[in-house]
């Protein structure tokens, strides 16, 4: 009796519709397991969001300063 066995014992090469299930299970879990590891050692993105949540403040105040000015100088040239 062989103690190693053959590759076709756990893995079949037929084509039927019992072995290709069996396939897309193993598959199924693979991918599975990919993706919990992927999202496991996936950096946090809230530190991104954080930072171009004050980059849009910070626009939006220069934004609103550089209007006032503007419009102040424009009401001064004016009178």
């Amino acid at each position: 009796m062989r103690n190693n066995r053959d590759f076709h014992d756990f893995f079949p090469t037929e084509n039927s519709s019992s072995t290709n299930l069996k396939y897309d299970i193993v598959a199924s879990k693979f991918m599975t397991g990919i993706q919990n590891h992927q999202m496991r050692n996936a950096p946090s993105s809230s530190v991104g969001i954080v930072f171009n949540l004050i980059g849009a403040v910070l626009h939006m105040v220069l934004a609103l300063v550089l209007i006032l000015f503007v419009g102040v100088q424009w009401i001064w040239k004016r009178f």
